[in-house]
């Protein structure tokens, strides 16, 4: 690849961002390429915003991404998603769990969360860029481990046209970074993530 290819991945503590890059990275160095990341937490350890930025190529001069530069964010959180889609560039790519992370008041309250949702999706297609959007939830719950989400937008991820990244460079790295113990449930939930996006990038 001649291009540095810029991404941002975006959502709230405990989600597993950081598992996200450590795969990518380690794909990316046995291919060969290099990683600049740089990750801003907040509050991250209490549920708050997190967004790694991400440049994968031969050669890199800096880890920061300009907004409107990016061809592709993964959110695992919709509001997050929506919080940080400036980042694309207007030929971008999205790929956006549903999950909506609601106030603990709004659980005994569906109809406000269902319009707070409805409000996010209404904002998100204002953008001019293509939006997939993935019930991770349940396809992680399908793979036997609610905790793959992240693994299953990771799949998605590796169907993106032009993303450097095959689907093995990252199912070998995701080998390398999951524990034994978890490797069956996160590998199945990298397949689901890629058969919800077939033929639909």
């Amino acid at each position: 690849m001649d291009e540095e290819y810029k991404m941002v991945l975006v959502g709230v503590g405990g989600q597993g961002i950081l598992t996200i890059s450590d795969v990518i990275a380690i794909a990316a160095q046995k291919k060969g390429l290099h990683v600049l990341g740089s990750e801003v937490h907040g509050m991250a350890q209490k549920g708050g915003s997190v967004i790694t930025n991400l440049k994968i190529g031969k050669k890199l001069y800096s880890p920061t991404i300009p907004i409107g530069s990016c061809k592709a964010l993964v959110g695992l959180e919709e509001n997050e998603t929506l919080r940080y889609i400036k980042f694309l560039k207007p030929d971008g790519i999205v790929i956006t769990s549903k999950t909506v992370l609601y106030p603990v008041g709004w659980k005994k309250d569906k109809s406000a969360a269902d319009i707070a949702h409805e409000k996010i999706e209404e904002n998100l297609e204002q953008f001019k860029v293509k939006i997939i959007r993935i019930d991770a939830e349940e396809l992680a719950l399908k793979a036997g481990l609610v905790l793959t989400q992240n693994i299953v937008l990771l799949g998605a991820l590796s169907q993106i046209k032009d993303f450097p990244l095959s689907e093995e460079d990252l199912r070998s790295a995701l080998k390398e970074r999951v524990p034994s113990k978890y490797l069956n449930q996160n590998l199945r939930a990298f397949d689901l993530g890629i058969e919800a996006v077939k033929n639909r990038t």
